[in-house]
């Protein structure tokens, strides 16, 4: 076989390698089985009501009412309603649906034409994409509804938590709470549950389900030949406690809370601290710091912090540092903190979903069309952000940080804030007593001069040239060359003062990403979300009536953020407890009770097991808000342990799984796989990197046009630590489907192209990373059974079959012989026929997918 025709046939097999991957990915009973999402008219419709609502007719309300409105229509236009829209002005119709190319409004805000619309300032990049997307869809405008929802109408998320008796099990299969509630349903529909999944499928499960990294073969082993009734509850203690635990939850929470490490605005300006936030969320994590005084520590830490005089530094900084959740809201135009009312909505619309599962952004302009809240309600949250003071990271037109949080607590910063004002007064008193001696040394020379008529031009010449003589004239007590001296340390001094009185005195202070006070403001209600445009009166702080009535009691003085952060979790608590119970559950089983995980409201979905999901958040809360203490009980459920083996006669009743007959099949996230070739390959740095590599704070000089742009900084730590731009998109992360950071993401996508294949196959780094696995293999042992022995276990977890073994010793051996064929060195044969091995196997359906 000649050479080029060697290579041609290893490309060859690599792309029906990647073809066939690709097909196994697609084809899997775990993907196959989910519904089809784009299929369901309701669903749809619902998006595209939730476009319209959060991205156009903010837009509009913005940018056109003010001039095309009720109150005002420039050019007999007017943008307040769709037929308005179809209307047009003047200059006839501005839309054709369907056809953004050949609508006039398009045009405009393009600043293609004649007309240009903003005429002051052209819109942002973002929302002419958003407009086109709009119109490309149809330009639907969704019909507003004549009344709201009365916030009286029962609705079950609203309610208290039912105290439903746990079920029996007549069958005698269920002996734990989960089980009973899941076997009740389930019974009612004739279903039988699979076999419990085998010891090997099931540590593997419970270490991605953690820590997102697999269990080494010394622990398989260990827990193969632990036969103790409690083996798989000490490891999932040994996995609870672990800091890699931390790292896996917390990246569910960044999801949430949209985290990235950029700020969002035109430049995408870096965010050097943003780090200590996501650090905050993993330590917390770890410490199973409760739920309730986790979200109190995010969203009033730095109240929480000055709270006491006796909290330490170290308290203090870290309580300051939670708050991060408030400031990590996305930053808007190229001026500081541009459009406030814009970053308070984004707080709002990451607030709402993540922890009471509402909507609540769409009652900015209106009261809202789907729940029972009110503009009002709206206004009465916005006031307590309105009084709280956001950090700035830099703009286009302002390239500096300002209003960072200082992590020193006040009686320290305070410290060095007199310290600095004693160094100014001293040195303005150095200043004042050598102009003073300045001045009597010119007045005694020039006293001097008018009594010695003698000599006299010979001491001007002298003066002037400060030369020695004058200095040893006896005829006075100051000389020349003592003025010269007195003049260069009073310029030195005065430097030296100009210096320090423009010095900032806490330059030297860490800071956080994070938010302090303002004085405490109600805010009227704003027209058409719009804050030029704003009613007279003002609406007080508070929380929306559907879910408490009652007037909340703020301390004069304060923001109220503390008051609300505990009411979230006192008479709010049915909702939030339910909202963290479900996306628990969500996490451990691939999909949550309540489909819509952040959508509580009428517009969600109801829980397939209300009852079950009551008694978890009954269980939450009971456990002092303990997210480890549910994971426990879930997880030492049988429900947690069924298999995930098919079953044809429950597949016709229960196609979905939607009663738990079995456990789904799961993919690995970007994190996780990312994560666990870098460990196979030896390389996983399981360190805590720090900062990321920003450039230096004086070059930055970034613009709309020429925004940051890292993408990514080469890193082997976990992947949970890599930097994430919320403008551009990481390309591997992206990739596999990982949280858009500039929304808060409540479950992930789960799509499956051949780019994916095509990565795992062909990407450098994972070659790299094959060939550092396939090293390690050759030099644990000669024995090749023994090698693939050691590679199925470090990879799937499992021994390989007998035939497994045989096609793996067959493959590595014709993969040599193929290389030596084309004159590949004899030394870096095998390297690379096993480092073909190693690709193969991480390319792989079972690689790939959690059982």
């Amino acid at each position: 076989m000649q050479l080029g025709s060697i290579r041609f046939w290893r490309l060859a097999c690599m792309w029906s390698l990647s073809l066939a991957v690709y097909s196994a990915l697609a084809s899997d009973p775990a993907i196959a089985s989910e519904p089809a999402v784009a299929n369901d008219p309701a669903k749809a419709n619902a998006e595209e009501e939730t476009f319209f609502e959060t991205k156009i007719r903010p837009l509009l309300a913005d940018s056109c009412i003010e001039c095309h409105g009720p109150k005002q229509a420039s050019g007999g236009l007017r943008l307040d309603s769709h037929a308005a829209l179809l209307k047009g002005g003047e200059t006839g119709p501005l839309l054709q649906a369907g056809k953004p190319d050949s609508s006039l409004i398009l045009r405009a805000v393009r600043r293609e034409g004649e007309l240009h619309m903003p005429p002051d300032a052209p819109l942002p990049k973002q929302a002419v994409e958003d407009l086109t997307r709009w119109i490309e869809s149809g330009a639907k405008w969704p019909a507003s509804h004549s009344t709201p929802i009365p916030s009286n109408k029962k609705h079950w998320a609203f309610e208290p938590l039912s105290n439903t008796p746990i079920p029996l099990d007549p069958q005698g299969w269920a002996s734990r709470p989960i089980d009973q509630f899941i076997a009740a349903e389930r019974n009612k529909k004739g279903l039988k549950p699979v076999e419990l999944a085998d010891k090997t499928s099931l540590i593997r499960r419970a270490y991605f389900d953690l820590v997102g990294l697999p269990p080494t073969p010394e622990q398989i082993e260990a827990f193969m030949a632990d036969e103790s009734p409690s083996a798989f509850g000490t490891v999932i203690d040994q996995l609870l406690s672990s800091q890699r635990y931390g790292e896996r939850w917390g990246r569910h929470w960044l999801d949430l809370v949209r985290y990235a490490d950029t700020a969002g605005d035109n430049a995408d300006y870096p965010i050097p601290q943003a780090y200590l936030y996501r650090d905050y969320v993993i330590d917390a994590l770890n410490a199973d710091l409760p739920y309730d005084q986790f979200l109190r520590e995010q969203l009033a830490g730095d109240i929480l912090a000055k709270a006491d005089p006796q909290t330490s530094a170290a308290e203090y900084a870290r309580l300051v540092t939670a708050t991060g959740f408030i400031a990590q809201s996305k930053r808007i135009g190229t001026r500081e903190l541009e459009d406030m009312h814009l970053i308070i909505e984004d707080t709002l619309t990451t607030l709402g979903p993540a922890i009471l599962g509402l909507s609540i952004r769409c009652a900015r302009c209106h009261d809202h069309k789907f729940e029972p809240l009110t503009m009002q309600d709206y206004y009465a949250l916005y006031g307590f952000f309105a009084s709280t003071q956001y950090p700035f990271a830099g703009a286009e037109e302002v390239r500096k940080q300002t209003k960072f949080a200082p992590l020193l607590p006040p009686a320290q910063t305070q410290a060095k804030i007199a310290a600095h004002q004693a160094q100014v007064a001293e040195l303005k008193t150095q200043v004042a007593a050598l102009e003073q001696k300045s001045a009597e040394a010119t007045s005694s020379t020039s006293n001097s001069t008018s009594t010695k008529p003698a000599g006299d031009t010979a001491v001007k010449s002298a003066e002037t040239s400060g030369g020695a003589e004058a200095a040893k004239s006896p005829a006075s007590t100051e000389t020349p060359s003592d003025s010269t001296e007195i003049a260069t340390q009073l310029k030195t001094l005065r430097e030296k003062l100009a210096a320090l009185e423009k010095a900032d005195p806490l330059a030297d202070v860490p800071t956080a990403y994070a938010v302090g006070e303002l004085e405490p403001t109600d805010v009227p209600i704003q027209t058409n979300g719009n804050p030029r445009t704003s009613e007279s009166s003002t609406v007080r702080r508070g929380v929306p009536k559907v879910l408490d009535d009652s007037t909340l009691q703020i301390p004069a003085g304060t923001s109220g953020r503390l008051e609300f952060a505990n009411w979230l979790t006192a008479r709010a608590s049915p909702l939030t407890a339910r909202v963290m119970a479900n996306r628990i559950w969500q996490y451990h089983f691939g999909k949550p009770l309540v489909a819509t995980p952040s959508d509580f409201g009428f517009r969600g979905t109801p829980p397939t097991h209300p009852a079950l999901l009551d008694w978890l958040a009954g269980e939450f809360i009971a456990s002092r808000w303990s997210i480890k203490s549910m994971h426990r009980t879930i997880m030492l459920s049988k429900t947690y342990q069924l298999s995930t083996q098919a079953d044809a006669r429950n597949i016709e009743i229960d196609a979905g799984n939607t009663l738990y007959w079995r456990f789904d099949r799961r993919r690995l996230d970007a994190e996780s796989l990312r994560d666990t070739i870098l460990m196979l390959s030896g390389t996983l740095d399981l360190s805590r990197p720090g900062p990321h590599p920003f450039p230096e704070p004086a070059k930055w000089r970034f613009t709309a046009h020429h925004q940051f742009n890292a993408v990514s900084y080469p890193s082997d730590h976990r992947s949970v630590y890599l930097m994430v731009q919320r403008l551009h998109a990481h390309p591997y992360l992206s990739l596999f489907n990982g949280a858009d950071p500039s929304l808060s993401t409540p479950s992930r996508d789960s799509s499956t192209v051949p780019l994916q294949a095509l990565y795992l196959l062909n990407n450098l780094q994972v070659h790299q990373q094959a060939t550092a696995f396939a090293r390690q293999l050759l030099t644990q042992t000669e024995d090749s059974s023994q090698r693939i022995q050691s590679a199925y276990l470090q990879v799937y977890g499992r021994r390989p079959t007998p035939v497994e073994s045989e096609k793996c010793t067959k493959f590595v051996s014709h993969y040599a012989q193929l290389l030596a064929t084309e004159g590949q060195p004899a030394d870096s044969i095998e390297p690379e026929a096993w480092a073909s091995l190693a690709r193969a196997l991480m390319a792989s359906n079972e690689f790939f997918y959690v059982d």
